[in-house]
This record gives C-alpha cells, structure tokens and sequence, in this order.
C-alpha cells in the first residue's frame, strides 16, 4: 500500500519528540498492559514522566524514528522507530553509540522515580517486554530492533502501520541483519503479514485485574535477512 498523497514520511528530529510521544499516549491508551498502568495517572503528569524516563532512549544515537505527518494540519499522525545494530555506529560516526550509552540502553531496571498512582504490577509486566527479546536470541551489536509502532486512533486501519514496516524493511534489507520487534495483538497480523516469524510470548496473565485473555499476549517477532 502506497502512502496517502494527504500525507508526507520523514525521519524525526528531536524537537518532536515531545508530539511523537504525546501519539504513543494517545495510541496506547487502551492497549491492554498499558491501561492498567495510567488509568489513575493524571495525563499531564504522566506525559512528563514518560518524556524523563522513556523519551530520551528514543533520542539515543542507535535509533532513527520515522514519523508520518498530515499535510493539513502538519499534526504527527504515526511514527515507529528503529533501532541499529550497533555494529554500524563506528568512532568516526556521528551516531556512534559509546560504552556509557550501551550501558544506558541495556539497563532494564524500572526507573527511579514512578508516578504514586500508576499501578505497579502492570507497569512492571510492560517494562519486562522491552527487554524480552535478548532473551530468546535477540543482540543489539549485531540486530536491528523495532523499538513501537504508534497509529493516533482516528488513523488507525489505513495501513499506515504496513507503510512505517515497509519503509524499515526497506532499510533493513539494503543492510542485512535480522530484525526483531515486539507486537501486541493489534499489530501481530501485520507483522506476520510484513514477513515477520514467531519467536515467542510473554504472557502477562491480565485476567488477574479483569483484562482479556487475548490482550495478556505480546508477541515477539523476527524477520531474518
């Protein structure tokens, strides 16, 4: 599916971050992990603890975020980022990822600093995801990662999510390495549409808190060169 002529593709800069975000939010709002975490959390407040916590690993030098934009009203409408092998990132590279910043970005400890009312175990099961690949084969130095895929919902079901792994897949094939990322299910079809292989499951048991057996389910996937 080619790209809607209404809207326009580009990498991020780091000013829009603070928009790029601001989609996550909106995007994940109902995600079945993601709402246990925030559904007390003021959303001002919560914007600014995932800006300090979660936003600056996005602006690491490893990882290049795509944004889509509509024309109209310039509004960032979906973005998804991918991570680099680190392989690639030399000295003499501008994006040259340096043992602190390794150190940085293999830390999966929770941060420091949580909001009273989020709700611990939920966030707890989210932060286990984002480490969950190294677990099963997954290595930064010499793998590519998807690192989220965020459509606003009112976009949602064009195809964006296709276009944004169309354009990684791209990237990844003129650069051969295998390419992990994790999917919930509302994007697991498309990932297995895109040429992405089942790896493995967490199950986060939602149930506990009266989610859904299927929303208790993220996918780890891998599509190899």
């Amino acid at each position: 599916m080619a790209l809607n002529p209404d809207f326009t593709l580009c990498e991020a800069s780091p000013d829009q971050m603070d928009e790029v975000m601001r989609v996550m939010e909106v995007a994940y709002r109902n995600d079945g992990i993601w709402k246990f975490v925030r559904e007390n959390c003021d959303d001002e407040e919560l914007h600014e603890w995932v800006m300090k916590w979660l936003a600056p690993r996005w602006t690491m030098p490893d990882i290049t975020t795509y944004i889509i934009t509509e024309k109209s009203s310039g509004k960032i409408i979906a973005w998804t980022a991918l991570q680099f092998p680190w392989k690639w990132r030399t000295e003499k590279d501008a994006k040259f990822m340096t043992p602190e910043a390794k150190a940085v970005a293999l830390n999966e400890v929770l941060p420091p600093i949580l909001l009273k009312e989020m709700f611990l175990p939920a966030l707890e099961e989210f932060w286990a995801s984002l480490g969950e690949s190294a677990k099963h084969g997954y290595n930064p130095e010499e793998d590519y990662h998807r690192k989220g895929t965020m459509v606003q919902p009112e976009f949602q079901r064009l195809g964006l999510g296709s276009v944004l792994t169309r354009v990684t897949n791209e990237i990844m094939d003129g650069n051969p390495a295998r390419t992990w990322a994790p999917a919930r299910p509302s994007s697991i079809k498309m990932f297995r549409n895109m040429g992405f292989k089942d790896i493995a499951t967490q199950d986060s048991h939602l149930e506990r808190w009266g989610g859904t057996r299927e929303d208790s389910i993220t996918y780890f996937v891998r599509r190899d060169p």
